[in-house]
């Protein structure tokens, strides 16, 4: 097969070719001429000669030209259009930069998305390197040439940052930068495409902050707690400083919580935070009172708004040197609990897409806010629970002891109907001392952690002594109650009053629900745990209540009427086992009873208190 020669090497052979022709022309003409000096006259036979070779060295060097100019046309038409497919793509592309560097990193090429961009025009910056686009900080630092120089070493370099634009505003950008080599490897330029990714960033980090609220103020529970936490949110994420303004029992608007990036700048704000706005000035009382944001894209204090001349947050403005601001109120539904304020003092200015993004903001955070109140007043009204089942325990145990008193004496046993009169007046005593002791270890549990008076104890005589307590109960109830201790040793490291509480809750349960029917107590242990089972055969527990059974306030069985009760027991149960570090479970069928096993490790395991539970 015949070898194909490269464009180059057809070139060369011309070329050759042609000095060739051009040297054999060269060598007859200088024949000739000597020729011409040494003999006076010139044979006819010499001038053919020399005719003849100068024809073939012309006629070699016009058929030069003719195989230069053939192998040379395409590549100069495939250049052309090479150049306009590059002029037209790079006029085409208007929503990125595209731009040609040389080695150096001088501009040599600058389409009209790279114009749009950046606001300079291809003559601005012909010739001058993109150092211009980089903010003062960035050249300071040398990131342009690093930038360049890795992209040399490494090919191609992707990477995020500010650039400026030509009226100094600023854009973050996503840029690419590829290093352009010839065959031989040797640097040529660069090539770099840049996009503006402001609103994607914007989005981005909208989102971080959305996900950083829900984490942050979800878990507080008072209303300086989420003011603190917001400010500290917005702080520097998207404000130079940040304040919360609440209504406050007069009816002024004030500051709750503030937050500052400059320390200094956090000293000089209080002055004119301290003063009380009236109600229709411009700022955080407006705001509040109308419900309505307000937006100071760029603030000009040679050009004030006639309102905010002489106020409050007109002063603040102009303290801290505020070059944008933004007020958005937090508001749920129709009502208004307080405003945000955001102060920049930079480079950055809100406007609209600002305005909305800190109006979703604010309303979670008047969400937390009001979810906070309520939280307050829940447990204040947990706390007055608290406060009056305590109040009426003495009362009511001197009212226990005087009927069971009333239920011994001789003279009852002359008088049935009274007998029996007394021993439901002291069944119902019970029954709301249960009451009253449950509404306290909820006031308790609700409250916040509740400190456990742990001691060395035995539980096997606790058990006995609760079901002793619940003979009566347990005879008036037809059920044969037993006690049965597998163990010797079943003593512990737990706080005997809040274990007296759970089996208290457990025998009443079984008593209530298993009328009629045995019930056994049983306690084992061995090395590490300590167990308590408490099992009868009434009524049963469906599998698909079981899961919910130990819910605050879920009843399983009836309307109330014939199995009385408030659906706190079991509840409170589970989290007295679980401040102990134990655990507490339920085997039932409908119609076989129910079986509940308490597990509880013997020895102390780093849980002191009982946690805060939210209801499930």
């Amino acid at each position: 097969m015949m070898r194909r020669w490269t464009f180059a090497q057809r070139v060369g052979a011309g070329v050759s070719a042609c000095m060739l022709a051009g040297l054999l022309l060269f060598a007859t003409l200088l024949s000739v001429v000597h020729g011409l000096f040494t003999h006076e006259e010139v044979s006819r036979l010499a001038l053919r000669q020399a005719l003849l070779a100068g024809s073939v060295g012309l006629a070699g060097v016009g058929a030069l030209g003719l195989v230069l100019r053939h192998l040379l046309a395409p590549l100069h038409a495939r250049h052309e259009h090479s150049e306009q497919r590059l002029g037209l793509l790079m006029e085409a592309v208007t929503d990125y930069a595209l731009c040609f560097l040389d080695s150096r990193g001088r501009v040599t090429a600058w389409n009209a998305g790279a114009q749009r961009l950046t606001g300079w025009a291809a003559e601005d910056v012909a010739g001058s390197a993109l150092e211009r686009l980089h903010p003062e900080d960035a050249v300071a630092a040398g990131l342009p040439r690093a930038q360049l120089e890795r992209a040399r070493r490494e090919g191609r370099l992707l990477s995020e940052g500010w650039r400026v634009r030509r009226d100094g505003t600023r854009f973050w950008a996503e840029t690419l930068l590829t290093a352009l080599s010839d065959s031989r490897g040797r640097l040529r330029g660069f090539a770099e495409v840049t996009r503006d990714i402001t609103e994607r960033r914007r989005m981005e980090r909208a989102q971080a902050l959305f996900a950083e609220a829900g984490r942050v103020l979800q878990p507080l529970s008072g209303a300086r707690e989420v003011g603190e936490a917001l400010t500290r949110l917005c702080v520097p994420e998207v404000a130079d400083a940040c304040i919360l303004f609440l209504p406050s029992a007069d009816g002024r608007v004030r500051p709750q919580a503030v937050a500052c990036a400059d320390d200094q700048a956090a000293s000089r704000l209080w002055e004119p935070l301290l003063r009380c706005p009236d109600a229709d000035e411009v700022g955080p009382c407006h705001v509040v009172c109308t419900g309505r944001a307000e937006l100071l894209s760029e603030v000009d204090f040679e050009h004030l708004p006639a309102a905010l001349e002489g106020s409050a947050h007109g002063e603040l403005l102009r303290v801290l040197g505020v070059t944008s601001s933004l007020t958005v109120p937090l508001a749920v539904g129709s009502r208004v609990l307080g405003a945000l304020c955001l102060l920049s003092t930079g480079a950055r200015r809100y406007g609209e897409v600002d305005r909305a993004f800190m109006e979703e903001l604010a309303a979670r955070a008047a969400l937390a806010l009001d979810n906070a109140r309520l939280l307050t007043e829940a447990q204040g009204a947990l706390e007055l629970i608290g406060v009056a089942a305590h109040d009426l325990g003495n009362p009511l145990s001197s009212l226990q002891l005087r009927l069971r008193r009333l239920r011994l004496l001789e003279v009852n046993a002359h008088e049935p109907r009274l007998r029996e009169g007394l021993v439901g007046v002291e069944g119902e005593a019970r029954r709301m001392g249960r009451l009253l002791h449950n509404l306290l270890d909820l006031s308790s549990l609700s409250a916040g952690p509740m400190t456990l008076d742990r001691e060395q104890m035995d539980l096997a005589a606790l058990t006995r002594e609760v079901a002793e307590r619940h003979a009566e109960q347990a005879a008036a109830a037809g059920c044969a109650l037993t006690v049965r201790v597998q163990e010797e040793d079943t003593t512990g490291s737990w706080d005997r009053l809040r274990l007296d509480r759970v089996l208290t809750n457990l025998v009443n349960n079984a008593l209530k629900f298993g009328h009629g029917h045995p019930v056994e107590i049983s306690v084992h242990a061995d090395a590490s745990h300590a167990r308590v089972t408490v099992k009868d055969a009434g009524l049963g527990i469906a599998p698909g209540d079981q899961q919910r059974l130990f819910h605050r306030f879920e009843r399983v069985h009836g309307d109330g009427r014939h199995h009385p009760g408030t659906g706190l027991g079991l509840y409170i149960v589970q989290q007295l086992v679980q401040a102990h570090g134990g655990s507490i479970h339920v085997r039932s069928r409908i119609g076989e009873g129910a079986e509940f096993t308490v597990e509880l490790p013997r020895a102390l395991q780093g849980r002191a208190h009982i946690p805060l539970q939210a209801t499930a």
